[in-house]
């Protein structure tokens, strides 16, 4: 997992490597953790990659010559940016003491910026983070979870540092970073009001004791740097790959704080540590995208030379509203963005659709579709920490995704406005 970090990190930069390294340290990384997976995450690796397999038998059968080097490639990038962000979590972002958790509306509004914020860069991490030390005797309300739940996955729409962003970057080729954080912001400030309008009823006062986490000032010190560190790479540093510049300001930031928090010989042993014991932790997510790898090299590959079919003939807003919408309804049934996201790409291929219009519905779709997902990680975890419903809790934010649905969906018209698409 160390190896695929850096070679991923030398390929995006530029150096003459190729991508195949990376991706033999991706596969070899993904047998020796197979063990540690469980029989459902098996049994889905092993479905995706019979049905990729069978998608290159028959291209082959076709005649179609597939992009075999694709099956080390496809992800690997992806792959390499999520395990470098992975280290961050070793970086603290501020302590609060013992001081007595508030209350009441600002309590509510403190801890969706803190879940939102830090969840952008930390990733899931920060939501049991805030989650312990919210929960009353162990418990979290119905409205803490979906508060914690939304405001996190919202960071989806933006956040350079979330697996959503990614996704988007390697599945829309020719969408820029800035353009995709520039267009998500305003639309994850509207849909984090529509958090606080949509929340759980509660009967025990609702939003006036709402209990909450005690954001401090002093815990924005690591998104803005980082911030600051990804604007100034993608200026200085036009030969890099996004995604590369995501990899390496992480891993800088996240180097150069251990280092100094801890000391040089205790900064190399917590660094050491983490690379043997969260690292491996990330099996799950590293089979999911080689698994997804190999079927979307299988459907690009039975759908070359072919011009497919689509029920509509051009790519703008109103058609982005509309895969968006079958995306969210797919991800309500337990489909997992990621595959929506293979089958989207490749099958509206053919379009040459907008690249910017195109990741603004994958990341719409990660952040609202997960929220109705029961099989999402952020639900699961939950259910498994505090013995919430994972299926409850995906079924108690329908009205908040229908809400975000038309508000996303006026959004992409305000993109395809700005895309010269109207």
């Amino acid at each position: 997992m160390a190896g695929l970090v850096l070679l991923s990190l030398a390929h995006g930069a530029r150096t003459g490597l190729p991508a195949w390294p990376a991706g033999l340290a991706a596969w070899g990384a993904g047998v020796a953790l197979w063990p540690r997976l469980d029989g459902k995450q098996r049994r889905f690796a092993l479905i995706l990659c019979g049905l990729g397999v069978l998608a290159l038998l028959a291209a082959v059968w076709r005649g179609a010559a597939p992009a075999w080097s694709a099956l080390l490639t496809q992800n690997t990038a992806l792959l390499g940016m999520l395990a470098a962000v992975s280290f961050l979590q070793l970086v603290g972002f501020g302590k609060d003491g013992e001081r007595p958790l508030p209350r009441g509306r600002r309590a509510l509004w403190q801890t969706l910026a803190g879940v939102h914020v830090l969840g952008a860069v930390i990733n899931m991490s920060v939501v049991f983070i805030i989650a312990e030390r919210i929960a009353l005797d162990g418990r979290l309300s119905a409205a803490q979870a979906a508060l914690l739940a939304r405001g996190f996955l919202l960071a989806a729409l933006w956040s350079p540092f979330f697996g959503a962003m990614a996704v988007a970057l390697t599945y829309a080729p020719g969408a820029r970073l800035e353009d995709l954080v520039l267009a998500g912001l305003p639309l994850a400030a509207m849909l984090l009001w529509l958090v606080t309008r949509t929340l759980p009823v509660a009967a025990d006062g609702g939003e006036r004791d709402f209990v909450g986490f005690p954001m401090r000032a002093s815990s924005l010190w690591l998104p803005l740097v980082l911030t600051a560190m990804v604007s100034a790479g993608l200026v200085w540093l036009p030969g890099w790959s996004s995604l590369a510049v995501i990899s390496g300001s992480a891993l800088a930031i996240s180097v150069a704080s251990v280092l100094v928090t801890n000391g040089p010989v205790d900064g190399v042993e917590r660094l050491s540590a983490h690379a043997l014991r969260r690292l491996p932790a990330m099996s799950g997510e590293l089979m999911l995208f080689l698994a997804a790898g190999v079927f979307a090299t299988g459907l690009q590959a039975l759908m070359q030379g072919d011009s497919g079919w689509t029920p509509f003939d051009r790519f703008g807003p109103v058609e982005a509203a509309l895969v968006l919408g079958a995306m969210v309804a797919l991800a309500a049934i337990g489909v997992h963005t990621v595959i929506t996201i293979v089958i989207a790409a490749t099958w509206l291929a053919p379009l040459a659709p907008d690249p910017m219009l195109l990741a603004q519905i994958f990341l719409m779709a990660w952040s609202i579709g997960l929220a109705l997902n029961p099989m999402a990680g952020v639900h699961l975890s939950l259910q498994g920490r505090f013995g919430l419903s994972a299926l409850g809790l995906a079924r108690g934010n329908l009205r908040y995704c229908l809400a975000s649905y038309v508000l996303a969906s006026l959004w992409l018209i305000v993109v395809g406005a700005w895309r010269g698409l109207l």
